[in-house]
């Protein structure tokens, strides 16, 4: 269902996404606290996703710290 809290929400989670400034985000909802506006960030499961592979590809090329510990 559309609901004025829905688009809220969507607006909230997209600009989340597109990595706008946190305070940007905040400031934009009215909330005083971030951790109000974290409440309205829920992530789409594609997103999830992407942020999970662009982590786990960091850490597989950063060297280990067993190779570095030989030395």
């Amino acid at each position: 269902m559309l609901t004025p809290h829905a688009l809220r929400h969507s607006y909230v989670t997209h600009l989340i996404e597109s990595a706008v400034d946190p305070s940007f985000v905040q400031r934009q909802v009215g909330h005083l606290h971030q951790s109000t506006t974290a409440l309205y960030t829920g992530v789409s499961a594609d997103y999830m996703n992407t942020m999970m592979s662009q982590a786990i590809e960091r850490t597989r090329l950063r060297p280990s710290d067993e190779e570095g510990a030989g030395r």
